[in-house]
């Protein structure tokens, strides 16, 4: 969907600083939303950064974006908590790792697992968790497994 520059504009304004500094640096925009972005975040006052160029793999000879480093985003977790979150994160388009998985299957309770994203998409993976906690995914009493229909929407 192609957006104009006022529409882009708009969506830009709607969002809480977070998010839109968290958009500016992740390098997904195309450049006209880019250019959008960055406007609106001066004119809050704010200092956004400019997304790191892609990286090329010098072994693979692809290129992948440089998102920053990975930050935990959910913590003291069993190791289902922690792959559920990393699906739930995956499946909102956000990039995630479940980190310290040997030492909890090692240790058990000792030491807990952790869901850890690129530090540019953290307020997204936040606003999503947020979500589930308020139960926004939750399915409606009744629900069949094998009466979904994805084009009913």
């Amino acid at each position: 969907m192609n957006q104009t520059g006022p529409e882009l504009e708009r969506l830009f304004e709607n969002l809480s600083d977070e998010a839109l500094l968290s958009r500016c640096a992740a390098g997904t925009l195309t450049e006209e939303a880019q250019t959008i972005a960055m406007q609106v975040a001066r004119r809050r006052g704010l200092e956004p950064q400019v997304p790191l160029p892609a990286v090329e793999d010098a072994v693979a000879g692809k290129k992948e974006s440089y998102y920053g480093d990975f930050v935990i985003v959910a913590r003291d977790l069993n190791l289902t908590e922690a792959h559920l979150y990393r699906s739930l994160l995956e499946s909102a388009g956000i990039p995630a790792e479940v980190g310290d998985t040997n030492f909890s299957r090692i240790y058990g309770s000792t030491y807990s697992a952790n869901v850890k994203v690129p530090q540019a998409f953290l307020a997204d993976a936040e606003a999503v968790f947020a979500a589930f906690k308020r139960g926004d995914f939750a399915l409606e009493d009744g629900f069949e497994p094998g009466s979904f229909d994805p084009d009913s929407n």
